[in-house]
């Protein structure tokens, strides 16, 4: 059984115990639709009665022949590109109460009858970087997995043809003007990143722990989508039709055509939008529309609690280091540093014995970089780590 066998197993195990996290949905997802015979284990495999029977044959168990058992039932992955048949995961409330997988779900309640600990299969954590990776939120509630090895029509909606390309999402929009505007929602889970091309032929990029809500045509006399996390934008030009960027009801981007970015976690100490090329006028919608200000090439507005500050000479290679598969941690304190992996590598930073008082780091490399690698070199600078599954403990000597 190959390490990938025994990954895509956990993951089964995880879907079956409702524990998956939004990246791991989208691996699960991702391996169902790359073949028929996928699907039609992933069907057997979490179908109820045959856990139950399973439950029955393996009530005296044996951890040898489960292990063989489970060999047998996953077969050797395949990433070969296949037409897009999406999969929509449903949580299942009652799947714990019957099994983790169809011979693992035996073991586990087989073990419990027994008064033991379930004995689970455990796959060595190594962390990985980030990658592409999305979920389409469409406006009737259905959400759509999307990766990089797959391509070909993701559905048709309001007239629009939504297509996946090249790790790319874009909307192909109807030439009808009298067809209903809908909302869809672009969501990246930490650890993945995606692009799209908005109905408009607008490009947006999105950082890891991000979203954009957008319409699947832009009707009106403005074109607004809102966002949450970091964004880049490359709007085209349409001076009859600004472009606005809401970040909830705390700023407000008015754009003609240009290139900016903006970062707005919720855990960032204040939102951040910089310009790259051209011109934006930001405002705080609270506060009267005329404090709002133009921010000139090279300029960012930060803004927090409703105040804005200009700062100019921002470098849009540290800005856009994301964007381009690299870190960037020049000028960076500690915790700044562990919040942006936290989000690439979908891991917990926990401080032990508070924070250290470390230096501001200096520095840049590829984002695709394993996270053990990446913590060898900044050890560096007099701070140390340890790794416990996904949790990453900054020590305090």
């Amino acid at each position: 059984m190959t390490e990938k066998n025994h990954y895509i197993a956990a993951l089964i195990a995880k879907y079956l115990d409702n524990s998956l996290n939004e990246a791991e949905e989208m691996e699960l997802t991702a391996w169902i639709n790359a073949e028929d015979h996928h699907r039609d284990l992933f069907e057997q495999m979490t179908d109820p009665e045959q856990l139950t029977t399973h439950l029955q044959q393996f009530y005296t168990y044996d951890s040898n022949k489960i292990s063989r058992k489970i060999s047998q039932h996953i077969p050797e992955f395949n990433a070969e590109p296949a037409r897009i048949r999406p999969v929509y995961l449903r949580k299942w409330g009652w799947a714990a109460a019957i099994a983790m997988l169809l011979v693992g779900g035996s073991y586990y309640w087989a073990s419990r009858l027994h008064n033991r600990p379930a004995v689970i299969a455990s796959v060595p954590v190594n962390i990985e970087p980030g990658k592409q990776g999305a979920i389409l939120t469409l406006s009737d509630g259905r959400e759509v997995v999307l990766d990089s090895l797959h391509s070909g029509i993701v559905a048709n909606q309001s007239g629009a043809s939504i297509v996946l390309s090249e790790g790319q999402l874009v909307y192909d929009p109807t030439t009808n003007g009298n067809m209903d505007v809908q909302y869809n929602i672009m969501t990246t889970p930490a650890g993945r990143q995606f692009q799209v091309t908005l109905p408009d032929g607008t490009n947006v990029w999105l950082n890891a722990a991000s979203s954009i809500r957008f319409p699947t045509s832009f009707t009106g006399n403005e074109r607004r989508v809102e966002v949450t996390g970091e964004v880049y934008f490359d709007v085209i030009k349409n001076a009859n039709k600004p472009f606005i960027v809401a970040v909830k009801d705390k700023l407000d981007i008015e754009v003609l055509g240009t290139s900016f970015n903006v970062n707005a976690y919720e855990n960032e100490r204040a939102i951040r939008a910089t310009l790259i090329a051209g011109s934006i006028r930001v405002g705080v919608p609270s506060t009267d529309h005329k404090k709002a200000v133009t921010l000139q090439q090279g300029q960012q507005a930060g803004i927090i609690n409703n105040k804005i500050t200009i700062t100019d000479n921002q470098d849009p290679e540290k800005i856009l280091a994301w964007k381009n598969g690299l870190f960037n941690f020049d000028g960076a304190n500690l915790e700044e540093v562990m919040r942006e992996l936290e989000r690439w590598y979908d891991i917990e930073v926990v401080y032990e014995n508070g924070i250290p008082n470390a230096d501001k780091f200096i520095g840049e490399m590829t984002r695709q970089i394993a996270l053990t690698d990446l913590l060898d070199i900044l050890k560096r600078f007099q701070v140390d780590f340890r790794v416990e599954g996904r949790k990453l403990i900054v020590l305090n000597k």
